[in-house]
């Protein structure tokens, strides 16, 4: 057995401390006090139980059962079916299951879900996916829950969950014909999309990001106060628990969707660059051993799940800068949320395991 890699996990250790440090300051007013900083607490010792529990057991027993990976997929499509019959609606969408304690949030574990079965049937196939019946199959296999996650409606899942499809059918080498195709498609989802499955406020803050000064405390109001909390941070920071923005909650979701700007203007341009640091480690570590496993199941499950957490990472910061519509989707390791900890807890502990026994 190998030694786990000492900079991939320290710099998810450093990630989640940032997040921890930020939601600390950010609870104090919470009912009762620091609520949700004890919840992500609780969610990171779950998250890491789960890390070690799936980092024990050799990858290899399962690679060979397809079985297994048929079971994880109707598994996750029966949670996403049964979330649009029994799930909780917050902020226009029917995304979670309430459990009381927590909410369980599907699509979170969906990307993994999806990471694992596209890696299993490329792998075994990556001479072939030029053919078309090898490229709709894995299609097909990736479109059931993006139907599924935007009908609740989750733009930003859905989007996510087609990024990881695209790039993975990508590097296991479609053709060109076959990728003007898929821009066709694309078009054709997106106008389809527009039509029956966004909800109007959807559609306006994708006309707002066109347009951001129009409605200022309106459909652009979330936009406006993420980009003055960045800028009142400056060089330095106001200090935690002294952010304006933050903690006179002028700023809406400063824990979940813009935890970045509520992280720029406590610590400034200084923590801003520390954590983009830690990021760009983070994401080096992982495509080096993208690069470095000896299967390909192994090389293109730690590339989907670079995917996920790079675009993740991206949009969220684009969308706090206003460089892009505000979609709802979490800064991984950061954002408040147990669902989207523990599915990263889990990728990771898969891929840990690879390390542990790569070839």
């Amino acid at each position: 057995m190998k030694k786990n890699d000492f900079f991939l996990f320290a710099s998810v250790f450093i990630l989640i401390l940032f997040g921890l440090i930020i939601l600390f300051s950010l609870s104090k007013g919470d009912t009762p006090q620091f609520s949700s900083f004890k919840k992500q607490l609780i969610f990171f010792c779950l998250g890491f139980v789960v890390f070690f529990l799936i980092s024990l057991i050799d990858w290899r027993i399962f690679y060979n059962s397809s079985s297994f990976f048929g079971v994880i997929y109707l598994f996750i499509i029966s949670l996403l079916f049964l979330v649009l019959i029994f799930g909780k609606e917050a902020y226009g969408a029917k995304s979670w299951f309430n459990f009381g304690f927590f909410n369980l949030q599907p699509v979170e574990l969906t990307k993994i879900a999806l990471i694992l079965v596209l890696a299993k049937y490329l792998s075994s196939r990556h001479l072939e996916i030029w053919q078309f019946k090898r490229l709709f199959t894995s299609g097909i296999f990736a479109l059931i829950p993006i139907a599924l996650v935007l009908a609740q409606p989750d733009l930003g899942g859905a989007i996510i969950l087609g990024l990881i499809w695209f790039f993975l059918v990508l590097i296991s080498g479609i053709r060109l014909e076959q990728i003007i195709l898929l821009f066709l498609i694309f078009i054709l989802i997106v106008s389809l999309s527009w039509s029956f499955f966004l909800k109007p406020y959807q559609r306006s803050r994708l006309i707002n990001f066109l347009n951001p000064q129009k409605d200022l405390l309106g459909i652009g109001y979330n936009r406006n106060q993420a980009l003055i909390a960045i800028g009142s941070g400056g060089f330095f920071g106001k200090g935690l628990g002294w952010g304006t923005q933050t903690q006179l909650r002028f700023l809406p979701l400063a824990k979940t969707d813009f935890v970045f700007a509520s992280l720029a203007e406590e610590m400034g341009f200084i923590g801003v660059t520390i954590l983009l640091f830690v990021y760009l480690t983070f994401f080096y570590r992982l495509s080096y051993w993208a690069n470095n496993f000896g299967t390909n199941f192994s090389k293109l499950f730690t590339i989907g799940f670079t995917i996920k957490l790079l675009f993740e990472t991206s949009i969220n910061i684009s969308m706090n800068l206003g460089l892009l519509p505000i979609i709802g989707i979490a800064l991984p390791f950061l954002s408040l949320g147990g669902s989207h900890l523990l599915a990263n807890f889990i990728g990771l502990g898969i891929i840990n395991n690879m390390i542990k026994h790569r070839m």
